[in-house]
């Protein structure tokens, strides 16, 4: 499933994100892996921002592009425990990544196990080592904005793109 729409600014990259992170919450915040590709500047880190910001995450939220990965709480209330669980978000940049060794280095193997929610830009530089994003998203940047796609990778991913669809439908 594909999904394709036009951001003309930053906010609207922002209520983006926001909708994204509430299908995410409609999901139960599933395992994903979300890949991000799109030029410097294209606006990556402003729709991980705005993800992570409307799932909850109030610490300052920075570019991992030095430290690689970025680690973030999430709490989530559960009814069935009564209480609230904790779940772990992982914004990784991959864009000063040179070789196959910082991978294992970098835990990346660990935090890319279907079980933790991870937002990745740059993608490319680490096509044999990424599983299969559950979501890619592509950020173009045209002169009126920014085209964004959005195409499923697994059931998961559909899933969330259908949620993203509904919210799109009620505003």
């Amino acid at each position: 499933m594909t999904l394709s729409l036009h951001c003309d600014s930053e906010h609207d990259m922002s209520v983006l994100g926001a909708k994204l992170a509430q299908a995410l919450l409609h999901l139960q915040l599933p395992g994903l892996l979300i890949t991000l590709r799109g030029d410097l500047g294209a606006g990556k880190t402003t729709l991980v921002r705005a993800i992570l910001r409307g799932l909850g995450v109030t610490d300052r939220i920075k570019s991992p592009s030095y430290a690689l990965v970025e680690p973030y709480a999430i709490d989530r209330k559960s009814l069935q425990l009564k209480g609230t669980l904790q779940t772990h978000a992982y914004h990784i940049d991959l864009y000063r990544f040179s070789q196959p060794e910082e991978w294992d280095e970098a835990g990346l193997r660990e935090l890319l196990d279907g079980q933790s929610f991870c937002l990745v830009e740059w993608p490319e530089r680490a096509p044999a080592l990424l599983p299969r994003a559950d979501l890619e998203i592509a950020l173009i940047p045209v002169p009126s904005g920014r085209d964004v796609q959005l195409r499923s990778g697994s059931p998961a991913g559909a899933a969330l793109l259908n949620q993203l669809v509904l919210a799109q439908a009620r505003t």
